[in-house]
């Protein structure tokens, strides 16, 4: 029994030294010797911006469309703002009278002298308006998005990055108003030689109507291929011509440089940026011009020009950082722009307009999210 106990004894000895031996050992790894922390920083949000301003000026001319030739030459098409006359459709004419039964008339003021001749008209105005009209474009939604890497510590709580961002705004502004203009009006004058015309208008010859025989009658009024007369007259005045002015475009914001970051708390950072910044300004500039005829339907003109324009200036914002975990977190801020002004021209069918377009002293607001990686 003795040798029995001596056996358990020397066994039990011998498996606890196995136990206790250090190569059989499962060793205790700290991960935090392995984690390395994000270095970069990436922010995606919207930007409100107010302060651009824009200024429209300029002088144009208005004009009908128009073919009427001298008042002497026959045989040809002449178009009027409030009708046409057309070459001779007859071909029984023999002997040519002078007159055709091919043309129209469109507003019932043409009629003068008792009804015994038809009037038609060409408009032309040539705007003298020397007056800027400003209309600033207000608050302008856009977006942004910013990367920035960790450059180190200065201190216990103030790190410092190196950003780079581009933003996205647009730009839209718009003015209407009458302008001071010499409006010159062509009329040609044409005799009816007693001929009664239909009381329909607007009129267009050749015309024709039923009987109660249900017979065809020709109604067609013959009007001299030529003018009888012309007149030209001039008047100045700010109410017969209107402008619209517009101007819509976008503007492409690239900045980079360095930012301060303080640490307020765990979660809670106060962050300060400043930089350069390298603006792409594309517009489209468009005036409509309207003049409010004698006769007929107004007469609108349109010019338009689209420019690109690179500005530069420099950028700086304040902005708190809430972070919800270690790699994301919330972001809103304010900042100040400035990125210059320039003219944008129109030079197009005897036009010249012109709108100023600022964008030296841009500031708003900033808001979104950050993620760390």
């Amino acid at each position: 029994m003795k040798k029995l106990y001596l056996l358990v004894f020397v066994g039990l000895a011998s498996l606890g030294s196995a136990q206790s031996n250090p190569e059989d050992e499962i060793p205790i790894f700290n991960l935090d010797d392995y984690f390395v922390p994000p270095k970069m920083t990436m922010t995606v949000g919207a930007r409100a911006l107010t302060g651009s301003k824009v200024a429209f000026g300029g002088q144009g001319v208005v004009t009908s469309i128009q073919s009427i030739y001298d008042e002497f030459t026959t045989g040809e098409v002449r178009n009027y703002h409030d009708g046409t006359v057309y070459r001779d459709a007859r071909t029984d004419n023999t002997p040519d009278d002078g007159k055709t039964n091919n043309w129209t008339y469109v507003d019932p003021r043409q009629l003068i002298d008792g009804d015994t001749n038809v009037a038609f008209h060409t408009y032309s105005a040539q705007v003298t308006d020397a007056m800027s009209r400003r209309n600033d474009p207000g608050l302008s939604l856009g977006t942004e998005l910013v990367v920035a890497r960790d450059m180190g510590n200065i201190g216990k709580k103030i790190e410092w990055k190196i950003f780079a961002g581009i933003g996205v705004n647009g730009i839209d502004s718009s003015a209407r108003g009458n302008v001071a203009a010499t409006i010159t009006t062509i009329t040609d004058t044409y005799g009816l030689n007693g001929q009664t015309l239909p009381g329909t208008v607007p009129y267009v010859a050749p015309s024709s109507t039923v009987d109660v025989d249900g017979n065809i009658v020709d109604t067609t009024v013959l009007l001299g291929r030529a003018p009888d007369s012309r007149t030209t007259t001039t008047a100045s005045n700010d109410t017969q011509v209107s402008n619209y002015w517009k101007l819509k475009g976008t503007f492409l914001t690239l900045r980079m440089g360095p930012t301060v970051i303080y640490t307020i708390s765990e979660n809670l950072k106060l962050s300060i940026s400043v930089g350069p910044t390298l603006v792409y300004s594309g517009t489209t500039y468009s005036v409509q011009q309207t003049l409010q005829a004698d006769t007929s339907d107004p007469i609108v003109n349109t010019v338009t020009e689209s420019e690109g324009k690179n500005l530069t200036g420099y950028y700086v914002d304040a902005t708190l950082q809430y972070f919800l975990s270690e790699s994301a977190g919330l972001y809103a801020g304010a900042f100040y722009q400035t990125s210059g002004d320039y003219t944008q021209t129109i030079n197009d069918k005897g036009s010249s307009y012109t709108t100023d377009i600022d964008l030296s002293k841009l500031q708003g607001f900033r808001a979104g999210l950050n993620f760390k990686f």
